[in-house]
């Protein structure tokens, strides 16, 4: 049980899995009930993303520079926004926290040292939900939707060669998140809930379950979630 001031609730799984909608749902609920809640997410500050932006739009976005700059821009947010609003017994939810980074930069290339450094000195989430989905089908629900996937130098190449890619990143992706909650020290320091590929009704119930309990078992007040 993490005893820190606040409560940091964290989303994380490969794009198309559906934790943003989760999100939104948990977010507005604990709102709804008077709760003190913000929503944060992963690489929001509008500096960095503009630099980012124009290296890759001028092909110099390098996967070692991708990692520096988004690592730049985590720390800045940790420090401007995430670390006080916890201070001030806030709950905030992450669409994404420190292990997007870290198995990025591993699905990218990267050694991820820079990362490592970063998440020892951290706030460890209270709770993980983590969206256990099948690449294939959060890949077809990416292109129903006709997001592009992001990833530093990619190259314009013909849809079948880029559907391979981007199949091949999301399952490195979903990889690396698998062996990353595996450790046993991360096991140790917070609480991983998988969420399965289930009907959104059981979503609902696994989220509703977990943030109650946690919920009431640090602050010893029953907040009760309703996921509509």
């Amino acid at each position: 049980m993490n005893r820190q001031k606040g409560i940091l609730i964290v989303f994380e799984g490969i794009s198309g899995c559906g934790k943003s909608k989760g999100v939104e749902d948990l977010y507005r609920e604990l709102l709804s009930r008077g709760v003190k809640t913000k929503v944060i997410e992963w690489n929001s500050i509008y500096i960095i993303r503009k630099i980012v932006k124009k290296l890759h739009s001028m092909n110099l976005l390098t996967s070692w520079i991708y990692s520096i700059l988004q690592w730049i821009s985590f720390l800045l947010h940790y420090f401007v926004e995430i670390k006080p609003c916890l201070g001030k017994g806030y709950i905030l939810i992450a669409d994404r926290y420190i292990y997007t980074g870290l198995t990025r930069d591993i699905a990218n290339g990267v050694k991820g040292k820079t990362g490592k450094r970063v998440t020892k000195f951290v706030r460890k989430p209270d709770l993980i939900l983590f969206y256990d989905i099948d690449v294939k089908v959060c890949y077809e629900r990416i292109e129903r939707r006709g997001k592009i996937l992001f990833r530093p130098n990619r190259r314009v190449q013909c849809n079948k060669v880029l559907k391979t890619e981007n199949l091949n990143y999301l399952e490195e992706m979903h990889k690396e998140y698998l062996n990353l909650f595996k450790d046993p020290e991360l096991v140790k320091e917070t609480n991983v809930i998988y969420i399965p590929l289930e009907s959104y009704e059981v979503t609902k119930m696994i989220i509703k379950n977990s943030v109650e309990g946690y919920i009431s078992e640090k602050t010893g007040e029953g907040v009760k979630v309703k996921l509509d």
